[in-house]
């Protein structure tokens, strides 16, 4: 997929249970990283300065396939798969390696500062429809 946006963490003892695996719940924080990350490495660094709209995770779904172990060196993925006009979807995966470890859907709601949906900003939809002109 040309649009695929990767990111590379490190996994650190507080990412895991007693076990050395990391606990189900970061793979979420694993995800929600990339997409800063994506939002940063296309040039969207205004997002975290303004308050005139927020992205909320509306949906998630997640498959966990393998462990993914402390001091593991992981490749978070980040591709648009579909644009409304009020929200979006990304497939995240989660590698070490070519193995993949998690995957999963997450589908992204923009809202007003009064919790309502809105339309998304046009400098982010814009980014959206030319990572999906890139599929």
């Amino acid at each position: 997929m040309a649009n695929k946006f990767e990111f590379q963490i490190r996994v650190y003892i507080e990412d895991t249970d007693a076990g050395g695996i990391v606990y189900h719940a970061n793979h979420i924080r694993f995800m929600e990283r990339a997409r800063t990350e994506w939002l940063r490495a296309s040039g969207i660094s205004h997002y975290w300065h303004q308050k005139d709209y927020n992205f909320v995770v509306h949906k998630i779904a997640l498959k966990y396939s393998r462990p993914i172990m402390m001091d593991d060196l992981i490749t978070v993925t980040a591709s648009v798969v579909s644009c409304k006009a009020t929200s979006f979807v990304l497939q995240q995966n989660i590698y070490r390696g070519e193995i993949m470890l998690a995957s999963g859907e997450v589908e992204l709601a923009c809202i007003s500062s009064a919790m309502r949906p809105l339309r998304i900003p046009d400098e982010i939809r814009d980014l959206i429809q030319r990572e999906l002109a890139h599929e």
